[in-house]
């Protein structure tokens, strides 16, 4: 089962959504999990990524829901028309100023190698999470990101987290972290093919989203 998590913020009106994919591993039985393991992928993210990510943003950000969609791996068909969303509903834990929604910081994921198929679909080359907004402080005024000190920590934390599997205990279950490549066919978006993550890096340089500029 291949899974896509949206984790749904907000942040001075705009609206801020993150994606995250992951993946069963071969041979894991759903049928105990609920609704095909949306549920507890979604519990999973809240307990394991969630106090990272909030640890980086301004209390400016809140992260309203994880709103978890399931697909079939083979087909990348939804497998419920219908995903599962947990309310959250909780603000970050930064202090301070912030220069806006629009600004961010990239974070880069490191693919796995995957096999190119002749005449199919191609695998993901890359992936990356815009994070934001960020206290001003983390920002110099070249407008690179400073790790130093705390700063560096909380960021680490984050890198971790969302390259990281997913498990919970009760049912047990677990979810491999993945990027996905898509593809327009008549006019929609459609997963084509994902490949596992092996590590996550933050870009040096910020940057600004003009979808998240403050109207």
């Amino acid at each position: 089962m291949l899974y896509k998590a949206v984790l749904n913020g907000s942040a001075q009106g705009q609206d801020i959504k993150n994606i995250l994919y992951y993946r069963t591993g071969l041979g894991i039985d759903i049928s105990g999990l609920t609704v095909g393991g949306t549920v507890e992928l979604a519990n999973g993210i809240h307990a394991m990524v969630v106090p990272s990510l909030l640890d980086c943003l301004v209390a400016d950000y809140q992260l309203e829901d994880i709103t978890v969609y399931a697909y079939d791996e083979s087909t990348f068909n939804l497998f419920f028309q219908v995903p599962y969303t947990l309310g959250v509903y909780q603000n970050g834990n930064r202090g301070g100023d912030t220069d806006g929604p629009a600004q961010c910081g990239i974070l880069r994921f490191d693919l796995e190698p995957s096999v190119i198929l002749v005449d199919g679909p191609r695998p993901p080359r890359r992936g990356y999470l815009a994070i934001g907004p960020l206290p001003s402080e983390w920002i110099t005024n070249a407008g690179v990101l400073d790790r130093t000190g705390t700063n560096g920590t909380k960021l680490d934390a984050l890198t971790a987290a969302v390259s990281s599997n997913v498990e919970t205990l009760i049912p047990p279950a677990l979810f491999f972290p993945v990027r996905v490549h898509t593809d327009k066919i008549l006019g929609i978006v459609k997963i084509a093919s994902f490949a596992d993550i092996s590590n996550a890096t933050w870009r040096p340089q910020t940057s600004f989203r003009r979808s998240r500029v403050a109207g």
